[in-house]
C-alpha cells in the first residue's frame, strides 16, 4: 500500500488503521477517509491544509488525485477526509448564459476548478438561455446533465461527462460472480416506475413515453425551465430515465476487489438468484482497504432510452 501526500509516499511513516474509498458514477464526488495512529504528532507537524493533494494506491486500486477537505486530530489519532472535487467546488455562484453549448459549459466549469475535461457519447446541445442562481458549479451542471440523459464524475483531476445510453451500450469489462455464500441484496422496484414524463414550462410543453412500458404513472416535475417544445421533450426523456433507472438494483459485499470501479459495465452471475444474471451498471463502489472488504452497488441496464 502507498499513501502519497503532496507526491511523497508517507504510508510507512504513519499507522493507518482505517482507509475507505467511495467511488461514485454520478451526482457525488469520490471520497477518501483515512485515519492514522499519530501519537507522536508527526502528521500535525506537516501542517496539512484544505486543498492539499493526497492519493492512495494498493496494487491495481488507485484513488487518483484527491484533495483534502477536512482534518481532525483527536487523542493521538488523526482523521483526514478528502474528495476528488477541489474545495473550490463548494463555492456558490450566480451567472447566466445565452447561446451556450453543453460541452462549452463543461469546459468552463472544469477550468474554474483547475480540472481538465473529457466527454464520452454526449450530444453538444445548445441552449438559448441558462441561469445559475446561487448554486455550486457542479450541482448546477449535474442537474443539467440529468436533463440531457448524461452524468458527470470527477476523477484524478478530470471532470468526466458521459452519455448514459452510450456508456451502457459498451461491452462488459469484467465478470461479477456472487458465490453460494455471497452477501447480496437485490431489489425489484419496477412497479414504482413511471410510464411517461411531461414537462410544461410557460408556453412550451414536452412529453416522453418509455418504450414498451405498461405503467400509466406520469412524472410531472416542477420548476423545469425550457425554451422550446423540443427542449422540453428532450428534458422529459432525461428525467424519465433518471426516475426509472434504479427500478432493479442490488449490492453485494466480499473480500477486497481492487479492480472494480464505479461507472463499470459488468456481467453479473448469482447462482442463488439467477433471474438477475446479465449486464449491470456499477453506480457506486466502496473499498475498505484495512477491513479487506468491497461493496458494489449496481443497477440494471435501462433499455430503450
Amino acid at each position: 500500500m502507498n499513501l502519497y501526500y503532496k507526491g511523497t509516499d508517507i504510508y510507512n511513516d504513519v499507522g493507518v488503521n482505517y482507509c475507505v474509498h467511495e467511488m461514485h458514477a454520478e451526482k457525488e464526488a469520490d471520497t477518501l477517509v483515512v485515519r492514522f495512529l499519530d501519537s507522536g504528532g508527526l502528521w500535525s507537524k506537516w501542517g496539512p491544509a484544505s486543498g492539499d493533494e493526497i492519493r492512495f494506491t494498493d496494487g491495481t486500486a488507485d484513488t487518483g488525485k484527491m484533495f483534502i477537505h477536512t482534518t481532525r486530530p483527536q487523542n493521538g489519532i488523526f482523521t483526514v477526509r478528502a474528495m476528488s472535487m477541489p474545495p473550490s467546488g463548494t463555492s456558490k455562484r450566480s451567472k447566466s448564459w445565452e447561446g451556450v453549448h453543453f460541452l462549452q459549459l463543461a469546459n468552463e466549469f472544469a477550468g474554474n476548478h483547475g480540472l481538465t475535461f473529457e466527454s464520452y457519447g454526449c450530444t453538444d446541445q445548445i441552449y438559448q438561455y441558462l441561469k445559475q442562481e446561487n448554486e455550486t458549479d457542479f450541482k448546477f451542471f449535474s442537474r443539467l446533465c440529468t436533463l440531457e440523459g448524461c452524468q458527470m464524475l470527477i476523477y484524478d483531476g478530470r471532470l468526466i461527462v458521459y452519455g448514459e445510453q452510450y456508456l451502457e451500450s459498451q461491452p462488459a469489462t469484467g465478470e461479477l460472480q456472487v458465490g453460494e455464500n455471497g452477501n447480496f441484496v437485490y431489489r425489484d422496484n419496477r412497479g414504482d416506475c413511471y410510464g411517461s414524463c411531461e414537462i410544461s414550462s410557460g408556453a412550451t410543453f414536452g412529453k416522453f413515453a418509455a418504450p414498451n412500458s405498461i405503467s400509466g404513472a406520469v412524472l410531472r416535475p416542477d420548476n423545469i425551465r425550457s425554451t422550446s417544445n423540443g427542449e422540453a421533450a428532450r428534458f422529459a426523456k432525461g428525467l424519465l430515465r433518471n426516475a426509472n433507472k434504479y427500478g432493479r438494483k442490488g449490492q453485494f459485499s466480499k473480500s477486497l476487489l481492487r479492480e472494480y470501479a464505479a461507472a463499470s459495465i459488468l456481467n453479473l452471475t448469482t447462482p442463488k438468484a439467477c433471474a438477475w444474471d446479465g449486464r449491470v451498471f456499477v453506480y457506486k463502489a466502496r473499498h475498505d482497504y484495512v477491513g479487506n472488504k468491497t461493496t458494489l452497488y449496481f443497477r440494471d441496464i435501462l433499455e430503450g432510452y
